[in-house]
C-alpha cells in the first residue's frame, strides 16, 4: 500500500478501479438483449465499451503525467472550442436521439459524440484560471467575468441537456465558492439562478411536465413516466439481494437505456439493496477522497481543479442515481465509470487521472 501511496491515494484509486470493474460486468448484463436485438450479437455493446475503456485508460495516463500548467495554458482554447461544438448542436450536425439533440456527428464518418462531456471539464479549467487571476492572493474582483463564463457554459446546453447543465453549474459554482465568494455575490447568483429557472423552465409547460412527472411516476406510465416506472419496478423487484446476475427482466424492451442512463436500476434488480449500497459507498468514497485531495493542495489552482473534478463526477453520479430511484426529475445522464462508454467514459477517466496525480503522496504539503 505504501508503494501505491507514492503514486496515488490508495482509497481513491481503489474506488475508481472497482467502479470500472462493476461497469464492465453491468454493461455486459444490461446490454446483452439490446445487442442481440439490434445487431444480432449480444456482446456488441460490451466489446465497444471495452474499447472505450482502453481509450479511457490512455486518457487517464495522459491526465496523470501531463503537468497542470499545460491544461492551464490551454484552458481558454479548450473552453472556446467546446462552446463552439455545443453551439453546433443547433445546426444540421446535431443528431436527435430520443427527442433531445445532444449528439454531434462528424461529417463523412459514423462517429458521434456529446460535446457537453467536453464542456463539463473544459469549463472547469477556464473557470479555475479566472478565479486564480481575480481571486488569487486575497483579491476579491472578477465577479462579472466568472459569472458570465458560468452562465454561458450552463446556458448553451440547458435547452437540450438539463442534467449536464446542472452538473456544470454545481461544479463551477463550487469552485467559485471556495475561491472566496462573499455573501453579496452568493445572493446575486442565487437571484439570477431563480430568475433563469423561472423564465426557461417554470414558464415552459412541457419542461415543467417533464420535471414534475417524477412526483407521481405511475400517472402517465404509457408516456412521460415509462422510464421511471420501469426503473422503480426493477429496483423493487431486486429487493435486498437481487434476482441474480444476467437475470434482469426489465432489460427486455421495458427499460429504455438500460445500459446507459438507467444502469443503476439494473444493478438494483440483479443485486438488490446490497448491490446498490456498494455502488453508492464507492461513489461516497470517491467524493470523500476527492475532497481531501482538494483540501491538501497548497496552490489555489490545484484546489480548484480537484474540487471541480470531484464535484462534477460526484454530482453526476448523484443525479443519475437520484433519477433512477425517483427523487429527481428524469433527464438523461450517464452513471460515471459504470454506464456504457463513449465520450463520457473517456473524459471521466481522463479527469480521474488528473485527480489521482493531485492525490499522490507529496504532491502538496
Amino acid at each position: 500500500m505504501e508503494r501505491i501511496r507514492k503514486y496515488a491515494d490508495p482509497p481513491l484509486l481503489i474506488a475508481i478501479v472497482l467502479l470500472l470493474i462493476i461497469g464492465v460486468f453491468m454493461v455486459a448484463s444490461s446490454s446483452f438483449t439490446a445487442g442481440l436485438a439490434e445487431y444480432g450479437k449480444g456482446t456488441h455493446f460490451l466489446e465497444r465499451h471495452i474499447i472505450f475503456l482502453l481509450i479511457g485508460v490512455v486518457a487517464a495516463g495522459v491526465g496523470y503525467v501531463l503537468p497542470l500548467k499545460v491544461f492551464q495554458r490551454l484552458a481558454f482554447p479548450m473552453w472556446a472550442l467546446s462552446m463552439v461544438l455545443c453551439a453546433a448542436l443547433y445546426t444540421r450536425l446535431g443528431v436527435n436521439v430520443n427527442g433531445a439533440t445532444r449528439w454531434l456527428a462528424i461529417p463523412g464518418t459514423k462517429i458521434q459524440f456529446m460535446p457537453a462531456d467536453i464542456l463539463k471539464y473544459a469549463s472547469i479549467f477556464y473557470t479555475a484560471n479566472l478565479c486564480v487571476i481575480h481571486r488569487g492572493k486575497k483579491k476579491k474582483g472578477g465577479f462579472l467575468p466568472i459569472v458570465i463564463v458560468i452562465g454561458l457554459s450552463v446556458g448553451i446546453v440547458m435547452n437540450e441537456d438539463f442534467s449536464s447543465a446542472m452538473v456544470i453549474a454545481i461544479s463551477l459554482l463550487g469552485m467559485f465558492f471556495i475561491s472566496g465568494m462573499n455573501f453579496t455575490e452568493f445572493v446575486s447568483i442565487l437571484t439570477m439562478g431563480i430568475a433563469f429557472m423561472y423564465v426557461f423552465v417554470f414558464r415552459v409547460a412541457y419542461r415543467m411536465k417533464r420535471l414534475t412527472s417524477f412526483i407521481n411516476p405511475f400517472d402517465d406510465i404509457g408516456n412521460t413516466d415509462w422510464q421511471l416506472a420501469h426503473s422503480l419496478y426493477a429496483i423493487g423487484t431486486g429487493s435486498v439481494t437481487g434476482i441474480g446476475y444476467f437475470r434482469s427482466h426489465e432489460v427486455f424492451d421495458r427499460l429504455p437505456e438500460a445500459y446507459n442512463d438507467f444502469i443503476f436500476a439494473v444493478i438494483g434488480e440483479e443485486f438488490g439493496f446490497i448491490g446498490t449500497t456498494v455502488v453508492i459507498a464507492l461513489f461516497a468514497l470517491f467524493i470523500q477522497r476527492g475532497f481531501l485531495t482538494a483540501l491538501k493542495q497548497n496552490s489555489l489552482y490545484e484546489k480548484l481543479i480537484a474540487t471541480g473534478i470531484f464535484l462534477s463526477i460526484g454530482f453526476q453520479a448523484f443525479f443519475n442515481m437520484g433519477v433512477a430511484v425517483g427523487i429527481l426529475p428524469v433527464t438523461g445522464i450517464t452513471l460515471p465509470f459504470i454506464s456504457f462508454g463513449g465520450t463520457a467514459l473517456i473524459f471521466v477517466m481522463g479527469m480521474s487521472g488528473i485527480l489521482l496525480r493531485l492525490s499522490r503522496k507529496g504532491e502538496s504539503k
